[in-house]
Parts: structure tokens; sequence; C-alpha cells
């Protein structure tokens, strides 16, 4: 089964076993059509869980999954993955790509140079940045025009245009 990761649960939420997520897609939205979801630290290791109840607002999205009342048992569940099959997955537009096509990716610059590979994504509210890892050095990569050349997802390689301080 082919999976996509659209959200991570953060944290409980009140005292019902409701759980925080944060959305790894543009469209918070989507999750008020969901009736389940594929739930686990990655997509080799899933459990579907139903969606009883679904909240959005601003500022956050807040799930609450069959089987889970309490706030002990969202803890069990916390800092993993919500995922949807491929084929569910919503429409990207030109520009944007999905969390797992990103990550694993190899990081050159423009001159060739290898810089790392792709290990995670953050979602910060200005703009998305890329973790990537070099030997035992994390490097942060803001996903911006001024900064990305080029995504090739098909053959796992990002181009980027370093500026002075970037890659230290």
């Amino acid at each position: 089964m082919d999976l996509i990761a659209i959200g991570r649960i953060s944290k409980p939420i009140g005292t019902r076993g409701d759980l925080k997520v944060l959305p790894l897609t543009d469209d918070k939205q989507r999750f008020a059509n969901l009736p389940e979801v594929w739930v686990g630290h990655d997509a080799a290791n899933v459990e579907l869980k139903k969606i009883l109840n679904v909240r959005i607002d601003t500022n956050q999205v807040v799930l609450h999954f069959s089987g889970i009342e309490t706030v002990d048992e969202a803890k069990k569940i916390q800092d993993v993955y919500l995922f949807v099959r491929k084929e569910e997955a919503v429409k990207l537009q030109n520009g944007t790509y999905f969390m797992d096509d990103v990550i694993g990716c190899e990081v050159v610059t423009e001159e060739q140079v290898h810089v790392g590979v792709i290990t995670d994504l953050l979602s910060l509210p200005m703009n998305d940045v890329w973790v990537v890892k070099k030997d035992t050095k994390e490097i942060l990569i803001p996903a911006v025009k001024a900064i990305i050349r080029q995504v090739d997802v098909e053959n796992k390689r990002i181009t980027i245009h370093s500026i002075n301080g970037l890659l230290d």
C-alpha cells in the first residue's frame, strides 16, 4: 500500500483523548472529510484509526479517534504521522511537493557540490524548511524560490542556490 503523510500528531489536548495535529498539507480542511487515517511512525508500520470528531480553526487541527478516550491513551500515539493512500491525496499545485517526495532527496548546489540528504521537513508559518543531513551535521534549507532552483523528485535530486552562510 502506497501511503503519504498528511499530518503529525503533536500532543494531547484536553482530558478526553483529543489530539492536536500539525498539518503537512496546505489545506487543513481536508481533515474534515476523512473518515479514517493510517497512524504510525512511518508508512511501513501503521494502524488504521477511525476519526470520530474533527475541529479546525486558524491555529490548529484537533482530531478525536475511536478507542482513544484518555490523555494517557492519546500520549501513546503522540509524535506519530497520519497517512492516507497516495491515490486519496489532494492534487498539488505546480511547484509544491509531498513531504514523502522530498525526504530522501540528495541536495546539491548549482555548482554540483553535494550538500547532503533531506531527512525531515519543518512546516513553519513563513515557509517550509528542509532538514539536510551530511554526516553528523544538520543544515536547515528554507524552501523558497530564491534558494530552491530545481526539484527532481523522480531522480531524488534537488539543486539549490547557495547564499553566504547557508551551508555553514
